[in-house]
This record gives structure tokens, C-alpha cells and sequence, in this order.
């Protein structure tokens, strides 16, 4: 299920449930609140509540974006479409840390909206246009 929670002009921000499967086959809900700012374009930000607890993962949206229709990534974290027992279609994000492997996934309908926002706020292949690159370069020497 999909919650918006919030939405400012250029930042977006939605809540979505996600299933975390441990290494024993074992599902748990899991909220995870996706985030996006143009301002800082070419990154997703997901938060998951895990055990009264906050993780913040950040990696690029183009994974999200591309992973819910063909498999991507390499590395720290991986996005695939996949389909339930039932035929509904999901999003698997699996990610990777020196603790271990946490496999997520969610029903790809409940993501689209973020997505769609997110493309609608800056498409891809324009996130250069929302980087200040005097304020970046700036930002290094100091």
C-alpha cells in the first residue's frame, strides 16, 4: 500500500510498504518512506523503519526508475521487477551492507506514483538542469 505523506513543490516524499524477506523465507512489513529533491537530482533517499530504528539508504534514482521494469544494479544495491505467487506485478531492492543482504520488495502499482512524480518533477536525462555547478564547485574548496 502507498501512503503520500508529504509533497513541497520540488520535494517529494511517499511511504511505501515494503516486505522484508529474511534468509530464512520469513516476511515482515516494513514502511519505507522514499524521498527525492531536485536539487539533488540524479539520487533516491529510502528510509526504512526496521526494529525502532531508521536506515537511510541513497543511490541512484535511475536504478529505481529503470529496475522496475528490467533488472539493474551492481554492487551495494539491485532493483528487478518480479511477480507474486498471484500474478501481481512487484519491485524486488535488494541491498547489500558489511551486516548483510536485505532483500525488499513491494507491489510495483504501490511505486509507480512516486515514480511518476518524480519523472513528472525532473526527467530523465534532465538532472543536469537542476545542478548548480558553481555552487558545487564552491562547496569543494572550502
Amino acid at each position: 500500500m502507498s501512503y503520500a505523506s508529504h509533497s513541497a513543490s520540488d520535494d517529494l516524499t511517499d511511504c511505501v510498504t515494503m516486505t522484508l524477506l529474511d534468509e530464512e523465507g520469513s516476511a515482515s512489513p516494513v514502511i519505507a518512506e522514499l524521498s527525492y529533491r531536485s536539487e539533488d537530482p540524479y539520487a533516491v533517499h529510502v528510509t526504512f523503519a526496521v526494529e525502532q530504528m531508521q536506515v537511510t539508504w541513497t543511490f541512484a534514482r535511475e536504478l529505481l526508475v529503470l529496475g522496475a521494469t528490467k533488472p539493474m544494479g551492481r554492487g551495494d544495491v539491485r532493483v528487478w521487477p518480479d511477480l507474486d505467487p498471484i500474478g501481481h506485478a512487484l519491485v524486488c531492492l535488494e541491498i547489500s551492507s558489511g551486516d548483510g543482504i536485505a532483500l525488499m520488495k513491494c507491489r510495483t502499482s504501490d511505486l509507480y506514483p512516486f515514480i511518476r512524480r518524480m519523472l513528472t518533477s525532473v526527467p530523465l536525462g534532465e538532472e543536469s538542469a537542476n545542478v548548480d555547478l558553481d555552487a558545487e564547485v564552491a562547496a569543494l574548496l572550502v
